[in-house]
C-alpha cells in the first residue's frame, strides 16, 4: 500500500450527479485501472489535466482493495486527434476497443508503448493504415491473429476457424495475395518497422484488409 506513480491514457470519464467522477485509465505499470474521484467536477485543474488523447503522469494511492487518484499532470498531448474529425473518430474507436479488451490491472507495458507511439504519429494522410495496424496489434495481443504466410496466391480465409482454402466455405472471405501480404506484414511489424515502411503498402487493398480484420473481430470479439 502507498503512493504509486505511472503514465496513463484516459479510457473513460463519467461524471456523477454529486460532482464525483468515475475514471478508467490504461496505464504503463498497472494495465487498466478504474477508480472513483470525489468532487472531480469541482476541480478545474483536474478537469483540465485529465482528458482524452494525451499521456498523463498519474500519482495514485493504493489501498487494500482499490486505487485512488492523488494527482494528475499532462505531459504529452496527441494533437492530431484534436485537429482532425476523422482521426478523432478513429481515436475514440481505439479507446472503446481498449476499454473492452484490456484485462483489469494486468500490466501490458509493450502494448502501452505501441499505442502511445501510434497516437503520437498518426496523421490525416495515413490514418487508414494506422487504424489497420492498431486492429492487427489488438488481435495479436488477444491471440486472435492467424499467420498469413501459411499460403500463397489468392485464397479464401475463414475468420472463425482461421483456416485457408482454395474453395469458398460458409464463413470465408476472399483474400487476394496482395492483401494477404499486407496483413502478414502488419502482423510481423513492430512500431519502428511499421513507421518506416507503411507508405510502401498498396492502398488499393486496404478495404480488403479491413474487411478481413473486422470479420475476425465479429466472430471472436463481438459475438452475441
Amino acid at each position: 500500500m502507498g503512493e504509486i506513480k505511472t503514465h496513463g491514457i484516459l479510457l473513460k470519464k463519467t461524471f456523477l450527479a454529486n460532482d464525483d467522477a468515475f475514471l478508467e485509465f490504461f496505464t504503463e505499470e498497472f494495465g487498466k485501472v478504474s477508480m472513483s474521484v470525489k468532487k472531480f467536477g469541482n476541480s478545474k485543474k483536474r478537469k483540465a489535466e485529465i482528458d482524452f488523447f494525451r499521456i498523463i503522469d498519474l500519482s495514485l494511492f493504493e489501498g487494500r482493495s482499490s486505487k485512488s487518484l492523488k494527482s494528475a499532470n499532462t505531459t504529452k498531448v496527441f494533437h492530431a486527434f484534436e485537429s482532425n474529425f476523422e482521426i478523432n473518430k478513429i481515436g475514440f474507436a481505439w479507446i472503446e476497443m481498449l476499454g473492452k479488451v484490456l484485462p483489469p490491472e494486468k500490466p501490458t507495458p509493450i502494448l502501452f508503448q505501441t499505442i502511445s507511439t501510434l497516437c503520437a504519429n498518426i496523421n490525416a494522410e495515413e490514418a487508414d493504415v494506422f487504424d489497420l495496424f492498431f486492429h492487427v496489434v489488438i488481435l495479436d495481443f488477444l491471440g486472435l491473429m492467424a499467420r498469413f504466410d501459411q499460403v500463397q496466391d489468392d485464397v479464401f480465409f475463414d475468420p472463425q476457424s482461421f483456416e485457408f482454402s482454395k474453395t469458398r466455405t460458409a464463413n470465408a472471405v476472399e483474400l487476394s495475395n496482395s492483401a494477404r501480404q499486407v496483413i502478414e506484414f502488419l502482423r510481423r511489424a513492430d512500431c519502428t518497422t511499421f513507421l518506416a515502411k507503411k507508405d510502401k503498402l498498396p492502398k488499393e487493398v486496404f478495404d480488403e484488409v479491413r474487411h478481413t480484420l473486422f470479420s475476425i473481430e465479429e466472430f471472436h470479439l463481438f459475438e452475441a
